[in-house]
C-alpha cells in the first residue's frame, strides 16, 4: 500500500479545507454533497498525519470534536483485514481499544480507486464513545465482522464522506 499515502494526503487536504482538492473532487458530486465538502473550506479541521504501523493515520480536530481516522485504499470494493498476515486486524483491534479507553471511537476511511462520485466511505469500529462522539458514532455504519471475528469493509456498505460532512455541518449550526 505504498501509494496509499497518496490517499491519506488527499483526505488530509479535504478535511483541512484545501480549495484545490475540494474543487476537483466536488465536480463529481451532487449539490448537497458538494456543499458539504465546500463547507470545509470555511470550517476546516486541523489534521495531522500520524502514519505508521503503531498508530492511526490521521487525527482531525475542530471545535470540540476529535476524530481518529485510519485510511485504507483499494481497487477492490471489499477489503478483508485478515489478509496480509492479520496485520490490519491486529492494528484495528489495538487502535479501537485505545480509542475506547479515551471515550472516542476509531473511524475507517475507505477510498475506492477509479470510481465515480464520492470515492470515500466511512465506517466505525465497534466501541462505546461518550458525549458528542456518540452522535457521530450512531450515523456511521459499523465495519463488518466475520464468523472468525475479522473485520471486512465493503465499500458499498459505508457512509459516503459527504454524508458524514453533512452531519457535521448540520450539528455545527445548532
Amino acid at each position: 500500500m505504498l501509494n496509499g499515502s497518496i490517499y491519506e494526503r488527499e483526505l488530509v487536504s479535504i478535511l483541512s479545507g484545501s480549495q484545490k482538492v475540494i474543487g476537483k473532487l466536488s465536480k463529481k458530486l451532487d449539490f448537497l454533497s458538494k456543499e458539504a465538502y465546500e463547507h470545509l473550506i470555511k470550517y476546516p479541521f486541523f489534521v495531522t498525519r500520524a502514519a505508521g504501523s503503531k498508530g492511526a493515520d490521521l487525527i482531525a480536530v475542530r471545535f470540540d470534536m476529535s476524530m481518529v481516522i485510519e485510511v485504507k485504499s483499494s481497487q477492490n470494493p471489499v477489503l478483508a483485514f485478515s489478509s496480509s498476515s492479520g496485520k490490519n486486524q491486529d492494528q484495528a483491534e489495538r487502535l479501537a481499544k485505545k480509542c475506547l479507553n479515551s471515550g472516542i471511537f476509531l473511524i475507517y476511511a475507505f477510498r475506492l480507486k477509479n470510481t465515480e462520485g464520492d470515492p470515500w466511505r466511512m465506517f466505525k469500529v465497534p466501541g462505546e464513545p461518550m458525549g458528542r462522539y456518540r452522535n457521530l458514532y450512531n450515523i456511521l455504519p459499523q465495519i463488518e465482522i466475520t464468523r472468525n471475528e475479522n473485520f471486512v469493509m465493503k465499500w458499498e456498505d459505508g457512509a459516503p464522506l459527504s454524508n458524514m460532512l453533512k452531519y457535521l455541518m448540520e450539528s455545527n449550526s445548532k
